[in-house]
């Protein structure tokens, strides 16, 4: 693969006023993996660098050929297999052993989490002061324990102890400028960023003074002598990836009433003339020739609030958020089932990335913004049955319109929906998600997971939203004037985040084209969304 800083399309003559070059990303890395919001706590990604990465890249280094001939298979895309060359065997083996060393305290951690996890589960209701003494030493300070109504025993973690010790996670980070394109990047789950032809690695924190100013020359020129004196790197390393050259400016709504525009996936831009929210920012980076649809660029130089939906890679995207951060006035999230390990905490994460304020909305609790309000709601279903709060749904009131995004609920439990129909009465939009037939359990919580779990229950947990019939039920309650099917992950910019790729006769279409022509024989008009919309209310 040829370097990519080489493929810069306009000479930089003025390094004193320097924009990034518009084919030019920047991707946050956590040692070499590209980050999701697991890889952002310390204690998760302490996990998954013992559980997943490190056993992921042993396993290339013993039986490349395997990884190959998974990898030249298409309907192998997304499984437990590194894109990566037989030639990279060596580097591969370096990076495990360069991990090893460097990463020894998370490692040590993971290793003894685990098994002081599996000491545990031998509790039976009594005491836990006998358990407490036989805390190891990694762990002290940074758990407790106690038992559920149930008498079931839990490790709960003090996430907030891990500011200071925190495993070595922010001598992990890193940002690598590249222009690979959104649709050739490999699956985020299984291969690491090695090569040095990818492009420029940064060794920076995310909420470093330099990936702050880093990140300002989307908009606005800055001084490349400043920028390399912040990273610690040569002017010249810098230039291939930067112009003279600013970005056209983007479309700003000024109307009298409601512009909602689709910016892919779950990615939704609601605008009066007064407030800008976007919604589960995850944006594809490139155009393309073969679509229209939006991209960051398209984004408004402003952005009031961005809404969290929950803390799933391709809702909660660290490179999306890190690329507006300097736009961003609030950042709105669901509470977090503060200590549990499945649920991260979504403030301490976002702290982690340099963002200030941070906002917390409890179910039916509103937020009161120029010209309505926001309300968040119950979440249903989606995340295997875990015990996981930081999840929410939410009606967005502006300027008298009403829209709701419903996001991945799988609606199973209608009931919650009943006990909501007050409030959810009079929808102009309504926005579900119905990738009906996620991935299991163990495909992103596996490394989480202590004791010994079946085929049987790991496929029986999965990541689904809502099916044609439990979408009906739902409609059928609420009666929302407009339909959107959305999240359903097939833009080809999500490809590398969902690792999926349907078939004409996948269960997830099948199901959400039932739906829509079900809307449709009622007198709701409904379409499942890809690559754009806009849509004035």
């Amino acid at each position: 693969m040829a370097n990519s800083a080489t493929n810069t399309s306009c000479l930089l003559s003025d390094p004193a006023a320097a924009f990034l070059d518009r084919g030019v990303k920047i991707e946050p890395l956590v040692d070499r993996w590209s980050a999701w919001p697991h890889l952002l706590s310390p204690v998760t990604q302490a996990l998954n660098l013992n559980f997943r990465y490190l056993p992921l890249a042993r396993s290339f280094v013993s039986a490349p050929n395997i990884h190959i001939a998974a990898n030249d298979d298409p309907t192998m895309f997304g499984g437990p297999f590194l894109g990566l060359p037989v030639e990279a065997v060596q580097d591969v083996s370096r990076y495990i052993v360069e991990v090893e060393s460097r990463r020894g305290a998370a490692l040590s951690f993971a290793q003894q989490f685990r098994e002081f996890d599996v000491t545990l589960q031998s509790a039976d209701g009594y005491c836990l002061n006998d358990f407490r003494e036989k805390i190891p030493s990694s762990l002290r300070g940074l758990i407790e324990l106690n038992y559920d109504l149930n008498n079931h025993p839990r490790i709960r973690l003090y996430e907030e102890m891990f500011i200071e010790n925190d495993l070595g996670h922010e001598s992990a980070q890193e940002l690598l400028l590249h222009r690979q394109r959104d649709v050739d990047r490999p699956f985020f789950l299984s291969t690491p960023r090695l090569s040095s032809d990818l492009g420029l690695f940064i060794k920076s924190t995310f909420d470093s003074e330099a990936a702050t100013y880093l990140g300002e020359a989307r908009d606005r020129p800055i001084d490349l002598n400043r920028l390399a004196a912040l990273c610690g790197i040569s002017v010249g390393n810098l230039i291939p990836y930067f112009t003279n050259e600013p970005r056209p400016a983007a479309d700003v709504y000024s109307g009298d009433g409601v512009r909602v525009r689709y910016f892919g996936h779950a990615c939704i831009l609601i605008e009066t003339s007064e407030i800008s929210i976007l919604i589960d920012p995850t944006f594809a980076n490139d155009e393309t020739e073969e679509t229209s649809h939006l991209t960051g660029d398209d984004l408004p130089p402003r952005i009031d609030i961005v809404f969290l939906s929950h803390g799933h890679q391709d809702h909660f995207h660290p490179e999306s958020l890190l690329r507006i951060r300097n736009r961003v006035g609030v950042v709105i999230i669901p509470p977090t089932n503060r200590g549990e390990l499945s649920d991260p905490s979504m403030k301490s994460i976002l702290k982690r990335m340099g963002f200030r304020s941070v906002i917390t909305l409890d179910y039916l609790e509103p937020y009161d913004v120029p010209g309505g309000t926001i309300t968040s709601l119950p979440f249903s279903g989606e995340h295997c049955d875990l015990d996981i709060h930081s999840k929410q749904c939410a009606i967005f009131e502006l300027n008298g319109r009403r829209i709701a995004t419903l996001v991945d609920s799988d609606a199973i439990d209608i009931d919650v929906y009943m006990r909501l129909v007050p409030l959810l009465s009079r929808l102009d939009l309504m926005f579900i998600g119905m990738e009906c037939y996620g991935a299991p359990l163990s495909w992103l919580y596996g490394p989480l997971i202590t004791g010994s779990l079946s085929r049987k229950n790991d496929n029986s947990r999965r990541l689904s939203g809502a099916n044609a019939q439990n979408a009906r039920r739902l409609t059928e309650a609420l009666k929302p004037r407009n339909v959107f099917v959305y999240a359903m992950g097939q833009e080809p910019w999500m490809r590398s985040l969902m690792g999926l790729q349907y078939a004409e006769d996948s269960i997830q279409l099948a199901e959400s084209s039932e739906y829509v022509d079900w809307c449709r024989s009622i007198g709701i008009p409904a379409e499942r969304l890809l690559f754009e919309k806009e849509v004035h209310l």
